[in-house]
């Protein structure tokens, strides 16, 4: 049997992944540390194989996911001409860069 089982530890709170090959992993959160964890993880082992030898793989969905709407390009904005020149002169009279 080939087996992989691990223990991430945040505080008190122990996460474990177990997980065999051709089989999607069982996940579980235990508070107790890693004292709780190990004691923990034979009977976690044995719900795990015997979850598999009925359901090794998650059920597959069947739901259709719907595509985003494609966006519409958008046109181009355009400036009048007379406020065009106005920013023009504006800035070839000061001899300076302004954001307007």
């Amino acid at each position: 049997m080939d087996v992989r089982i691990v223990v991430t530890l945040k505080g008190e709170t122990a996460i474990i992944g177990i997980q065999q090959p051709d089989c999607d992993p069982v996940f579980h959160t235990i508070q107790g540390g890693l004292p709780g964890a190990l004691e923990a993880v034979p009977r976690m082992l044995a719900e795990a194989q015997e979850r598999w030898q009925t359901n090794p793989k998650y059920p597959k969905t069947e739901a259709k996911l719907e595509s985003p709407p494609t966006p519409q390009p958008q046109p181009a904005r355009q400036q009048s001409a007379g406020r065009s020149a106005s920013r023009q002169q504006a800035h070839s009279a000061s001899g300076q860069q302004a954001l307007l």
